[in-house]
């Protein structure tokens, strides 16, 4: 996309065992590795961004993408695994066939080249988030009762 003249950049959150291959591979493109974050600089990660892009097709939850919506961005996932369950297509993201480069860029072309479907989108996913997330009170208070009632003590 950037070899046709896309003014698009790639920040890569995060650490794994093939971040110097795709640092090879990417270099001379624009794009960051910003290695692992947490907390507020993380925020700053997702805050910085206008869509959020999580290609794995063997991820059984994806709580990045829960992440990544409740800070207002599209997200774009595979048809493969849990995070497709985490969204809605056309609504709060994009979702690509798994193992088809070819249609994750065209997802992503079809994202970064509207910007208000990307502003929409990112509404909605936000709003997705407050209506459908559990209250963390109601999270915890029922870890708290199951600790107790299998009488487990510290």
């Amino acid at each position: 996309m950037v070899d046709a003249g896309a003014d698009i950049a790639l920040a890569v959150i995060g650490d794994g065992p093939y971040r110097e291959e795709m640092e090879a591979a990417l270099s001379g493109y624009p794009g960051l590795f910003t290695g692992y974050l947490a907390g507020e600089e993380l925020h700053r990660g997702y805050a910085s961004a206008d869509l959020f892009v999580f290609p794995s097709a063997t991820d059984t939850f994806g709580n990045v993408v829960l992440e990544a919506q409740s800070s207002g961005l599209p997200v774009i996932v595979s048809d493969e695994g849990g995070p497709r369950e985490l969204m809605i297509d056309g609504e709060t993201g994009v979702v690509f066939r798994a193992g088809s480069t070819s249609d994750l860029v065209a997802a992503i072309r079809f994202l970064a080249s509207d910007p208000e479907q990307i502003a929409r989108m990112g509404l909605n996913a936000r709003r997705f988030i407050q209506v459908n997330a559990p209250d963390s009170n109601q999270t915890f208070s029922t870890i708290l009762h199951r600790h107790v009632q299998s009488g487990m003590r510290r």
